[in-house]
């Protein structure tokens, strides 16, 4: 009688072409306008007398959750919301620092974050693990191409230049991190790595080609100029549309390519002109160390007293 006569059964279907509409019955509003009413709704027992619904139930007005919604056997219930203008992350522990000082829970409660925060803290987590393998796979191939640890480390080097651009693009822009940021950041690391074997095996030829380690940095930085640019200019000017992006999609689409605009113009520059430097200082260093070793060892005796 509560479900059907307060809240309404469907009792049928009316049916115009395509389109279906319930029809539902339920009592008039005199019999649901407040608690007396409801309390004096006849009910008919199995013997067939009529009874007041105040006599087999409890009726009075209160607040509580139209639906309970469960989960793993639990009872809870949501507040949603949508951060805009900050980063999700740090909403949510500045929302927990205030919840730890203001509220106090009841024993057996507690409060879970979901949404687009556990989804960044899951990716987050996994690309933790990938990025770091990710990388040291790329090293053992650079080690196996060059035979080298230190090319294959000034190759490595690269990474670090591409997040410099990739962490002030974000700031310039008032972006913050987040999982395509995260996927852009990935994205540079190749391209910057790229630029870093073009420089460095063809300084490498150059020495096997009998030029001093001088005149090999200046003429491989100078001739390595155009193809080390036209690397991170193609990819720079593919990624415009996507950097200036409002549409559906530009939410995920700005941050990879902020990422890896700014990446590319820090990794590019500094490869063009600091790598140089790093690998000069590099080679005579090693070639100090393989002098060092090979030059003979001069021992004197003091004459017997």
């Amino acid at each position: 009688m509560v479900q059907a006569g307060i809240g309404g059964s469907s009792v049928s279907t009316v049916i115009e072409g395509t389109k279906r509409f319930d029809i539902a019955v339920r009592l008039s509003n005199e019999f649901r306008v407040d608690p007396a009413a409801i309390a004096a709704i006849p009910l008919r027992t199995g013997e067939g007398a009529l009874v007041q619904l105040s006599q087999v139930a409890s009726i009075e007005l209160d607040e509580g959750y139209s639906f309970v919604r469960r989960e793993s056997l639990q009872r809870y219930s949501v507040l949603q919301m949508d951060v805009q203008g900050r980063d999700v992350d740090g909403f949510v522990k500045e929302a927990n620092a205030q919840l730890q000082q203001e509220v106090k829970l009841p024993a057996g409660y507690w409060v879970e974050w979901g949404g687009a925060f556990e989804n960044q803290q899951r990716a987050m987590a996994r690309l933790a693990v990938i990025v770091p393998l990710t990388i040291g796979l790329i090293f053992m191939l650079l080690y196996t191409a060059f035979n080298s640890v230190r090319h294959a480390s000034l190759i490595i080097a690269n990474v670090p230049f591409a997040i410099i651009g990739g962490i002030v693009g974000l700031f310039v822009s008032g972006q913050y991190l987040s999982v395509p940021s995260a996927i852009g950041f990935i994205a540079v690391f190749g391209v910057a790595m790229l630029n870093g074997i073009v420089m460095v095996s063809f300084l490498n030829d150059l020495l096997r080609q009998g030029l001093t380690v001088r005149e090999a940095v200046r003429q491989g930085a100078a001739l390595r100029l155009r193809p080390v640019l036209m690397t991170a200019s193609v990819a720079i000017l593919g990624l415009i549309p996507m950097l200036l992006s409002t549409g559906v999609g530009a939410e995920t689409q700005r941050p990879l390519a902020t990422v890896v605009v700014g990446g590319l113009f820090t990794s590019t520059a500094l490869t063009l002109l600091l790598l140089p430097l790093i690998y000069e200082w590099s080679e005579l260093l090693a070639e100090r160390r393989a002098n060092r070793a090979t030059s003979p060892e001069i021992s004197t005796k003091g004459a017997p007293s």
